[in-house]
C-alpha cells in the first residue's frame, strides 16, 4: 500500500466511521471510531472486505455501486446499513475514488443517519430488483426527449449495445444505424409519435452491432412520461427475444418436415392399398387359376411376369417414397 494514503490524521480524530479500501474493496485502514464501533477488541478490520460489514438486504446495492465508482472514476453517496455490534445502523457514506502512485483506493467518509422512510428503502430494492431483472431477462430502458432526441440507458441497455456506461449514451442516430433498415424507421416514427399523441405503443425491431453476426430480435414497449399534461419524455423498454424468434424458427422448419413426412406416408399408404394390391392379385390369381385348370406354360409364365415386373415397380416407387430427407 502506497504509503501517505492510509496516513491521515482524520482517522484518529474524526467521530464518524472512515474506512480506507483496496480496489478489490478489502478494508486498508478504518478510523478509531469505526473500529470502536464496528470491530471487537480482538478483530483487526484489515482482515474484513467491507461487504462482510454491510447488511445482507444492501450487499448487493453496494458493491454494484462501489464497482461503478471504481469503473467511473468517480464520487459517490451510498446509504446502507452497517453491522455494528449493538445492531444494523444505517449510515451514509461519501465516496471518493483516490489514484496514488499507481494504486487505486476508495476512501468512504461516513455520518449515522437516522433510518430512511419506508419508501426510500423500497426504492432501493426496487432499484437493485430493476437491475437483476434486466440482467437476468436481458432488457433495457431508455428515455427519450422527443423534441431533441436527448437520451438516457440504464445499465441493461448499455449492455445490449455494447456501449461503455461510464460515458453519455450514443446518439439516437447512432442506434437508428445499428438497426436492420426496414425497422429503424419504425422506431424513429414511434418515439416522434408517442411524442405527440401521448399514447402507449408496441414495436418489434431487429439490430446487430456487428455486420458479420446475425441480427438479434428485440420487442420493445414505448410511453410517454407526461408532466402537466406535456410529453416531456418517452420512455421505452427493450426486451431481447432472440432465442424466442430462433426457437420459433426452428419449429418451423420441423413443422414443414413433419408435413413433408406426414405427406409422403399418405402417399405410401394410397400406393400399398392400391398400386400394390392390383399385380399382386393379379398374381395370387394366376395362381389358384393353375390349380384347378391347367394353362399353356408360356401363357401362364407371361402373366405371373407381366404382374411381377408392375409389382416390383411398384415396390420401387414406394422405396423411393420412404427415402424422406429432412
Amino acid at each position: 500500500m502506497g504509503q501517505g494514503v492510509s496516513n491521515f490524521f482524520i482517522f484518529e480524530v474524526s467521530e464518524q466511521p472512515i474506512i480506507l479500501l483496496c480496489d478489490s474493496f478489502k478494508i486498508l485502514k478504518v478510523s478509531d471510531k469505526a473500529k470502536e464501533q464496528l470491530f471487537n477488541e480482538d478483530e483487526n478490520p484489515t482482515e474484513f472486505t467491507f461487504e462482510s460489514l454491510v447488511a445482507d438486504e444492501d450487499k448487493k446495492r453496494v458493491n454494484r455501486a462501489l464497482i461503478d465508482i471504481k469503473n467511473k472514476k468517480q464520487s459517490e453517496k451510498i446509504q446502507l446499513r452497517l453491522k455494528k455490534k449493538t445492531g444494523l445502523k444505517w449510515v451514509e457514506f461519501d465516496w471518493q475514488y483516490i489514484e496514488k502512485n499507481g494504486f487505486i483506493y476508495l476512501l468512504g467518509v461516513g455520518s449515522f443517519i437516522n433510518t430512511p422512510e419506508e419508501d426510500k428503502i423500497i426504492a432501493f430494492q426496487t432499484a437493485e430488483a430493476l437491475k437483476d431483472a434486466e440482467q437476468i431477462g436481458k432488457m433495457g430502458s431508455w428515455w427519450v426527449n422527443p423534441k431533441t432526441l436527448e437520451n438516457h440507458w440504464s445499465e441493461g441497455n448499455y449492455r445490449i449495445w455494447g456501449a461503455d456506461c461510464t460515458k453519455p449514451p450514443p446518439s439516437v442516430s447512432w442506434v437508428l444505424k445499428q438497426i436492420h433498415p426496414e425497422d429503424s424507421s419504425k422506431v424513429l416514427n414511434a418515439i416522434k409519435a408517442v411524442g405527440l399523441n401521448g399514447q402507449n405503443t408496441e414495436i418489434n425491431f431487429r439490430m446487430r452491432l456487428d455486420k458479420n453476426l446475425p441480427y438479434r430480435y428485440f420487442f420493445t414497449r414505448v410511453r410517454p412520461w407526461i408532466v402537466n399534461g406535456e410529453v416531456v419524455e418517452v420512455k421505452g423498454v427493450n426486451f431481447e427475444v432472440t432465442d424466442l424468434v430462433q426457437y420459433q424458427i426452428e419449429l418451423e422448419k420441423q413443422n414443414e418436415s413433419l408435413n413433408r413426412k406426414n405427406g409422403k406416408l399418405s402417399e405410401y399408404v394410397r400406393m400399398n392399398s392400391h398400386d400394390v394390391r392390383g399385380p399382386l392379385s393379379n398374381i395370387l390369381s394366376l395362381l389358384e387359376l393353375e390349380k384347378h385348370e391347367s394353362m399353356n406354360h408360356k401363357d401362364f409364365v407371361n402373366f405371373v411376369n407381366e404382374s411381377a415386373q408392375k409389382l416390383d415397380i411398384t415396390l420401387r416407387r414406394i422405396n423411393e417414397t420412404l427415402l424422406i430427407e429432412d
